[in-house]
């Protein structure tokens, strides 16, 4: 009988065998060891530490979070502790395409590397919805007061959040449908409030007041049903507790907004699969759209002009982003890897600016642009976000372009070796979306409170 491979065995077996196997490993002796021998504790019930999992088209990242402790306690919501990251090459396309049983054994790969490094397993988890599969949109919901003199109602706040809620979920369905066609369902994911005023008047607190007319902005975060379906799906095989889905690009502009100068900030996420681009305020993310094209379109191009192998391309691209050119290859020489790099960067801009026509509509996008994902340090692509026609069609003044690192991220914390290690610009969305998972499970106020529920409603 033929040697069958672990990937092929977990295939066989299947999510609930595999989930089997983690179940014993969890309640089994309580413990994990590690390669060096080290043990693992198991999360107690009552635990706050979370792992993220980011399905990339490129990479699978985990990281495991927990609030910051000071003295004992939590501190302030949205300070977050980064105790442990891992990484796995994708197998397939995406987490919804190629072998189950390839995608589980990356998965528990990276898993269990960031847990190694945190030296704890978390009992729940949170999934990341994949840049190119979400849409962030901003609504807006307003009530008539019949009885302007009384209080406004807990109630009455909801029912502006619904309407807004509705009606950026009708903005980001139209979206959708422009890119993929015959789109009937999304599911929210997330929402974030921009603004409440009453009676033109902004205020952070409606409940209570009083006045004729109440509006109320949302931002939400959605993707289609089918994607939500399948990470709940991975979920249930990896037999974790799954305490939320969160987008990329909305947890991307609240891992930064305190940073957001008032005009606000582009945030422009290169993966390996797609390009993400999203405008964001100081309350968050306002609108996120994507393109299928990023850092796998220019390694395929590479190997197709070079005849060199993927792991050549791949290795060609990082001399080239790291600028030691003198390590190219002799078959993908120094000029010619520039002259394919500028060319994809030309194919790029085409489709980047798709999106930005979309998000400079209403009116220009702010001249601050942070770059992030594999595809941040690719210099030619740097180049053509200076250039006049973008200043005069997108931008009313030349961007300041920069890479959005880590320590851009706002309330992180962690050890530099425990911080992975991946480059900070590829790391940022995924400790983005750490910092993401530890707001959205611990709401600060009741207001909170009420727009996390929206997600579900």
């Amino acid at each position: 009988m033929p040697r069958q491979t672990i990937a092929e065995l977990l295939g066989r077996i299947g999510g609930s065998g595999l989930a089997a196997i983690r179940r014993r490993v969890v309640a089994g002796s309580g413990r994990n060891r590690d390669a060096g021998g080290h043990t693992n504790l198991v999360a107690s019930p009552d635990s706050s530490v979370l792992s993220v999992i980011d399905c990339g088209a490129g990479l699978i990242k985990a990281v495991v979070v927990e609030p910051e402790q000071r003295g004992g306690h939590p501190t302030t919501a949205g300070q977050v502790r980064v105790l442990g990251v891992g990484v796995a090459p994708m197998p397939g396309t995406t987490a919804t395409e190629g072998d189950p049983g390839e995608l589980l054994t990356s998965v528990e790969r990276a898993l269990r590397e960031a847990e190694d490094l945190a030296g704890t397993i978390p009992r729940r988890a949170m999934l990341a919805v994949p840049s190119a599969q979400t849409v962030v949109a901003l609504g807006e919901g307003t009530i008539i007061r019949p009885a302007p003199s009384a209080p406004i109602t807990r109630d009455e706040l909801a029912e502006a959040m619904s309407s807004a809620r509705s009606a950026a979920l009708a903005k980001a369905l139209d979206y959708t449908r422009e890119d993929r066609g015959g789109v009937t369902d999304l599911r929210v994911v997330s929402a974030a409030l921009f603004s409440i005023t009453v009676d033109a008047q902004s205020v952070t607190q409606a409940v209570g007041l009083t006045g004729a007319k109440v509006t109320v902005s949302l931002a939400v975060a959605t993707t289609e049903l089918a994607v939500f379906h399948n990470l709940r799906t991975l979920a249930e095989r990896l037999d974790l507790e799954l305490v939320g889905v969160v987008g990329v690009p909305a947890a991307l502009g609240s891992a930064v907004r305190t940073n957001v100068p008032p005009s606000g900030a582009v945030v422009i996420d290169i993966g390996a699969g797609a390009t993400t681009i999203a405008r964001i305020g100081q309350a968050g993310t306002e609108l996120s759209l994507s393109v299928p094209i990023g850092t796998n379109a220019l390694e395929d191009h590479l190997v197709a002009e070079t005849g060199m192998t993927a792991s050549q391309s791949r290795e060609t691209l990082n001399h080239y982003v790291s600028g030691d050119l003198s390590k190219i290859s002799r078959r993908a020489n120094r000029d010619h890897v520039q002259r394919v790099g500028a060319f994809f960067a030309s194919v790029w801009r085409d489709a980047v600016e798709v999106r930005l026509a979309d998000l400079a509509r209403e009116h220009p996008l702010p001249p601050l642009v942070w770059l992030c994902g594999g595809g941040a340090r690719l210099p030619d692509l740097r180049g053509v976000l200076t250039g006049p026609a973008w200043r005069s069609a997108y931008f009313d003044q030349t961007p300041v372009v920069s890479i959005l690192g880590t320590t851009d991220l706002v309330e992180l914390r962690g050890d530099p070796e425990r911080m992975g290690r991946l480059h900070g610009s590829v790391l940022v969305p995924s400790l983005a979306l750490g910092i993401a998972a530890i707001q959205a499970i611990a709401p600060t106020d009741d207001l909170s409170s009420l727009v996390s529920r929206l997600r579900s409603s």
